[in-house]
Formats: C-alpha cells, sequence, structure tokens
C-alpha cells in the first residue's frame, strides 16, 4: 500500500469515526427532534379541534386531568381521561385517547400504547390530521423493533401524499433504513427530504448529517472489500 493510499484510508475512517460519533451521540435525540415537531406541528391543529366543541363540562374535566397529570398523580389523570374517552364528545374523547397512549408508552406499556395509536389512526371519526399523528407515534415507539419493511407499510402513505407530516414520516423512515443497514433506501428517504423545498430547516440539518454518515461508511465498506 503507498503512503498515499495510507493516508486516504485514515483520512477515511477519521470521518466514519467522526459521523459515527455524532450518530451515537445525537441520534435518539434525532428521533425525540421528530417527535417534538410532530407535537409542535399539531399544536394548533388540536387547539382548533377542542375550541370547536361547546362541551364545557367536558374541557373542564380535560383541563383537571391535565393538572392531576402534572401534579403526578396519574390514578387519577387516567381515571378521568377513561372516561372522557368512553363517553365524552368527540373531540375530547379523541384527545383522552391520545393522553392515554402517551402514558402508556410513558410507562413502558409500548405494545399497548402502539395498539392504542393505531386505533386511532383506523378511526374513520379522527380528523385527518390528528390520525396522521397516531400514525407516527405508533411507527416512532417502533422504530428500535422494526424492520424496514414494516415500517414502510406503516409510513409510506404519509411519506408520499403531500401530508404535512411527511417530513417526519421520511426521517423516521430513512432512521429504519439506515439501522438495517438498507443503506441505499436511507440514501433516498433523506435526500427526498433535501428535495422537498418545504422540509423545515433543521431536519433539512439532520438529513445531510445523515448522508454525509451514509456516504461515509459505506465508501470506507466499498474500499475494505477492495482490498
Amino acid at each position: 500500500m503507498s503512503d498515499q493510499s495510507f493516508i486516504r484510508e485514515v483520512d477515511e475512517a477519521v470521518r466514519q469515526e467522526r459521523y459515527k460519533a455524532l450518530w451515537d451521540r445525537y441520534g435518539l435525540y434525532v428521533v425525540g427532534l421528530a417527535v417534538a415537531l410532530i407535537v409542535s406541528v399539531a399544536a394548533y391543529n388540536i387547539w382548533t379541534y377542542v375550541k370547536g366543541s361547546q362541551a364545557e363540562a367536558a374541557g373542564d374535566e380535560f383541563v383537571n386531568a391535565l393538572t392531576f397529570a402534572n401534579a403526578n398523580d396519574q390514578s387519577k389523570a387516567t381515571e378521568t381521561f377513561e372516561s372522557l374517552a368512553k363517553d365524552g364528545p368527540s373531540g375530547y374523547r379523541v384527545l383522552s385517547q391520545f393522553q392515554l397512549a402517551s402514558s402508556q408508552a410513558k410507562a413502558g406499556e409500548t405494545d399497548k400504547a402502539v395498539a392504542a395509536y393505531e386505533a386511532l389512526a383506523k378511526d374513520r371519526g379522527v380528523d385527518p390530521i390528528l390520525k396522521g399523528l397516531a400514525t407516527l407515534q405508533a411507527a416512532t415507539l417502533r422504530l428500535d423493533k422494526a424492520d424496514y419493511a414494516e415500517m414502510q407499510k406503516r409510513l409510506d402513505g404519509l411519506a408520499n401524499g403531500k401530508s404535512a407530516w411527511r417530513f417526519s414520516a421520511r426521517e423516521l423512515l430513512g432512521l429504519s433504513a439506515f439501522q438495517s443497514k438498507d443503506f441505499k433506501s436511507a440514501e433516498a428517504q433523506f435526500s427526498a427530504l433535501l428535495g422537498d423545498p418545504a422540509t423545515p430547516p433543521n431536519m433539512r440539518d439532520r438529513a445531510n448529517m445523515m448522508l454525509a454518515l451514509i456516504v461515509s461508511g459505506t465508501g470506507t465498506d466499498s474500499k475494505s472489500q477492495t482490498n
């Protein structure tokens, strides 16, 4: 091996380690940011959805349940949310179901939370924007265990359409493909994010980071196989 080839190998290895370190440090944070984006984009729509309901009593119950949850009185919060989810007006029924699913996820009851989000995503009475949110939440909870084929089944409908959720769906698909070492599919998903002029800046930055990691990793793998 020539000195120049050796230097190139070292340079590629250093770049791979640098991006791997970034992923190891920020990978879970990226997933958290994806969820944060989902919640922030949905906030106004959820508020509008609730505001349309004139059921003041149900609104008071919902606020009380949130107060219990914030005070770490989860048993009272769950009891109130369950009551609203069963008998409340449609808007509060749906939002209570979201709260119950979120509580299950936080408690480590992932399978129950996924099932709850899936039920919301399939409910014809749920507003489309909230159905998309439920789909993303279920997929996010499955990210560490699901293979890429499952994630495609869950998210392709959002990723390939004009939904406001397409950005988060593509990012989750890209992360899933990356975890599965399907670098070609991961590159396609992150490239799609860069190719969409409406992609949020922070998500565009993460897509660039992941593409750099993919190119560095696959380039080094290819070089190793050649040698």
